[in-house]
């Protein structure tokens, strides 16, 4: 009897070990995924302090042990925001950090917290606007949130256009014309993009260009104009036009392309050769 009941002290000495080595790892990982929300938060929090507040931003305040004096607000248009309890505070204009002091300051001078800690955090820049034009939905001026990527941009302009081409061009607002980034929609859509989806800035304009063409005319069963895809070839070319009718012959087809400077020159194209946007293909009738 007495060694069942040693037998049995040894499980439950087992079994208690086991809650507590259970418990201490739960424990750690809690410590651990606590500090690397900790860390992300206070990354948002540092990207915000070099911005400006503007009217309609939508900020998060918290003010540290105190729930009832956090909240989330809307920047008017005057810059005013309402804080429980103190009121309205005129914060636009202001840093990130500058407005975090100046919300500690009042609640320290109406002695409504002794040591207040305040954290500011813009949830919506809609103070900073994209224009997202071209081969969209939607186009138009859109606000841009902490992070917008291009991608994000042109979803909320309703995505891509029927007549959308591969690509899009950001344009920043100290930029010229001529002088935007050309972006490859295809391989990030795909997400075989070399460089990382770019994020874009107050006053960006994202253009969205049309598809670019061809022309094929002759003696082919549906001539007309058609979507240029990549390395497209006069062999495809004329598989999307339906093929040759019975006069056509792939002899002596001719390409008729623009050059840089405007001027166009015509010759004699080989099936295997790659054809360019705007060029007019033209096939001729067999002399048999």
């Amino acid at each position: 009897m007495q060694q069942q009941v040693a037998g049995m002290d040894s499980v439950l000495l087992r079994f208690c070990r086991l809650l507590i080595q259970e418990n201490e790892m739960r424990r750690n990982s809690i410590i651990s995924a606590l500090t690397v929300l900790l860390f992300v938060l206070s990354l948002g929090a540092l990207a915000d302090q070099s911005y400006r507040l503007g009217a309609n931003d939508v900020i998060r305040v918290t003010v540290y042990g105190h729930a009832d004096l956090s909240t989330v607000a809307r920047v008017a248009e005057n810059g005013g925001v309402t804080i429980p309890i103190i009121g309205e505070v005129s914060l636009g204009g202001l840093t990130g950090r500058e407005a975090e002091l100046k919300i500690q300051s009042l609640l320290k001078e109406q002695k409504i917290v002794k040591s207040p800690q305040v954290t500011l955090i813009v949830d919506k820049y809609e103070s900073q606007r994209v224009s997202v034009l071209g081969e969209v939905k939607k186009p138009g001026v859109y606000p841009i949130t902490r992070g917008s990527s291009l991608m994000d941009l042109i979803s909320e302009a309703g995505g891509l256009g029927e007549e959308a081409g591969e690509v899009a061009i950001v344009t920043r607002k100290d930029e010229g014309a001529g002088r935007g980034r050309v972006i490859d929609l295809v391989s990030l859509l795909e997400g075989s993009a070399v460089t990382p989806e770019p994020t874009v800035a107050d006053g960006d304009r994202i253009f969205v260009p049309r598809m670019e063409r061809f022309y094929i005319y002759g003696q082919v069963n549906k001539p007309g104009a058609y979507r240029l895809e990549r390395g497209m070839t006069v062999m495809q070319a004329l598989s999307v036009a339906s093929g040759l009718t019975d006069k056509g012959t792939e002899r002596g087809i001719k390409v008729r392309r623009k050059s840089g400077d405007g001027t166009e020159q015509e010759f004699s194209a080989q099936l295997t050769q790659r054809i360019q946007a705007n060029d007019v293909i033209y096939v001729n009738e067999s002399i048999f």
